[in-house]
Order: C-alpha cells, then structure tokens, then sequence
C-alpha cells in the first residue's frame, strides 16, 4: 500500500482476519476495506479513551499494552484504562508508544467486538459504519487523531497465524517482526507527532538494530557521573579507560547487531558505574551478573583471556542479551556460558526483560532511564 493513501486496501488479508476471527467471508462490498484489529477483553468496566485525555493538550502520550496470554497489543490515550488493564485483567504496560496530537483533521475511529473481544482502529468512517452496519461491531467514538504533519509514521504489520495487527513506530521492530517472527508488513497505518527515535526511547525500545549513540556520547556520560574508571584492575585485562572500554563495548554490539546503548546501560546499571560492591566483584569482567543468583553466588568469571579479558565478558553480555532478543545466530564463537539455557527470542525488547532477566518487573524500564540519559548527553 502506499504511505499517501489514509485508507489501507488489503482484501486477502482482509479475507483471513475475518476467517480466522469469525469463521465467515466478507461480503463483496468490504471486501477492498481493511479491518484493523486491536487487542482488549475490557466490557464496560473502563472509559473511551478520549473521555478521560486531556484536550487542552497539544502533543498526548499513547500508551502501549502488551497481553501475554495471546500475544496481543492494546492501545490507549486514557491512564485509568491502562492501569485497569495491568491491575485486574494481566496487560503488561510496555510504554509511550507514540505521542498524537489532541486535535486534528484526521480522526482514528475505535470499535470493539463482543464476540472476538477485539478493538479495531481505522481512519475510515466509512470502513467504521460497515463494521457497526454488517459485521457486529460497537462505535466506541474517537481513540486520538493521526498527525497532519506527518512527523511520525506508524507502521502496520499483520501477522496471519493469529488474525492480529500491531503498530510500531520502529522500523527495526517493523523488521525484526517481518524477518523472523511470520508478520507482514502493510504499510503506514497513520501518525504521531516527533521523530521516530524520540519515540523508540519513549515507546518500547528494541534490543537488536542499529546503534544510536557513540563511543563519545557514552564516555560523556560516564565522566558525567563523577565516578572513577578503575583504570588499575582494568589495564591488565584490555581497557586501561573509559575510552578504551567503551570502545570495545561498541565493536561487541555491533558485531552481533545489538545496539551499544542497551549494552552499556545494562553494564552501568549492574556494576554501579563499574564500581560494583555486590557479589560480582569487579576482576571478573562480568558486566551484567551474568551467573550471579544472589546469596554470595559471584556469577561468572571472563578474566582469562588476559588482556582482551574485557572484551569477553563484553562478549558475553552482548551474547545474553541476543538470545533473549533475536533467534538469529551469534557472529562470534559463543562465550557466554548461560547462552543455550535461555528461550531464544523471549523478550525482545529492554523493557521485556523485566522478570526474566532479573526478577524486578521493574528492570526494563530502569534501563531504559538510563538509555534516555545516555541518548541526552
């Protein structure tokens, strides 16, 4: 479909959303209109979205849900509707999706389906009046309004084995989901306000893709925080300095195709700024715990590859971290020695890791503070 057209015309899709969804063909007169299917199980227990956002805003945070339990998204403009969805019916809250404007030309309509407990959004009013007129489907009213200028496009992949859609303003996630998990790309849904990396860093930010920071940018923000490189345990094993370190740091992301600035948020975040102080003690080279359980258990130790000592356990965290990501292959022989035990592909994105790769649901989202905080400095 082309991104100029507002109206996405796919009618084999179309077919098997509502084959899959209903067991029945569309009729010939919708068979050019597009159904665009959400995710909720909701009644009449939460508000519109728009009844509770605030419209003398300019630029509104939409809010991003994730159901485990079907692989489902859910999108949102109203808080009170996200925390219902967290609190009683086991959405996880993955983040600001997009920013949209509260006003605009350019209305997204919201529908909802008691007999599939889906949410359909679409900027057609009449694609909305054949979904309330033929197909069983509840006008819910206005979810937010698409940009008119065009700052950001959502992108709108189908995946076929399940019936859903999913909208990303990531066009590393838009691929990662074509190239290995079965979706299918179908063009600019509609779009939020601002560029897409703001939003990647607001939204759900994706562990695998093309890194963007620098080694400078991430040498600023460690000098930033005051702390000492411990230049004396770490000359001897490569990285005699924070340049040195982050150096190394960026060449062990790139090579696998994980982006350099998870890798050292995720490194600052369990070292305290390499200053350590827990279990892991700073001569191991472990930069992410990797191994270590709690009670006295060090974890891992990468120190002896001598002098390129750093880059192992560098190695090793970018390796973790790809296996939980991706399902593709690592470039380099594999160092980390916790690789195989994990469920390739399970959490692929930061905030995702949060209750698997440390038990704190909060963990993802503590990383991708400080992702922020590297991206500003």
């Amino acid at each position: 479909m082309a991104a100029k057209k507002v109206l996405l015309a796919f009618p084999l899709l179309l077919i098997l959303t509502f084959v899959f969804a209903f067991g029945i063909m569309p009729s010939p007169a919708f068979a050019d209109e597009t159904l665009i299917t959400g995710s909720a199980q909701f009644g009449s227990e939460v508000s519109l979205t728009t009844a509770a956002s605030d419209t003398s805003a300019s630029r509104q945070p939409l809010y991003r849900l994730y159901q485990p339990k079907t692989g489902e998204h859910h999108y949102t403009l109203d808080a009170y509707e996200r925390d219902v969805c967290v609190a009683r019916w086991g959405w996880r809250y993955e983040g600001v999706a997009w920013h949209c404007p509260s006003t605009g030309s350019q209305p997204v309509y919201r529908l909802y389906n008691r007999s599939s407990g889906l949410h359909h959004y679409t900027l057609d009013a009449h694609e909305r009046d054949v979904c309330v007129a033929q197909w069983g489907w509840t006008y819910e009213g206005i979810a937010w309004y698409s940009d008119d200028a065009k700052g950001a496009p959502l992108y709108r992949l189908y995946q076929p084995s399940s019936g859903h859609h999913h909208y990303t303003l990531d066009a590393h996630e838009r691929d990662v989901c074509v190239a290995q998990w079965g979706w299918r790309y179908e063009g600019v849904a509609w779009y939020g306000m601002g560029s897409e990396t703001e939003a990647s860093v607001t939204g759900s930010y994706f562990i695998m893709g093309t890194s963007q920071t620098s080694v400078a940018q991430m040498v600023r923000r460690y000098n930033a925080t005051g702390k000492a490189y411990p230049s004396s345990v770490y000359a001897q094993y490569g990285a005699t300095t924070i340049e040195q370190f982050c150096q190394i740091l960026y060449e062990e992301a790139t090579a696998e195709g994980v982006r350099a600035e998870v890798v050292f948020a995720q490194a600052m975040h369990e070292t305290g700024w390499l200053q350590f102080g827990g279990d892991v003690k700073a001569n191991q080279c472990n930069f992410a715990g990797i191994g270590a359980t709690g009670g006295g258990n060090p974890g891992n130790s990468f120190n002896d590859w001598g002098a390129n000592s750093v880059r192992k356990g560098l190695r090793a965290q970018v390796q973790h971290l790809k296996a939980y990501a991706s399902k593709d292959p690592c470039v380099n022989a594999v160092v980390d020695p916790r690789f195989t035990y994990v469920t390739r592909g399970c959490a692929p994105t930061v905030e995702s890791l949060g209750g698997k790769w440390a038990t704190s649901a909060a963990y993802g989202d503590a990383l991708v503070n400080q992702i922020k905080a590297l991206l500003a400095a």
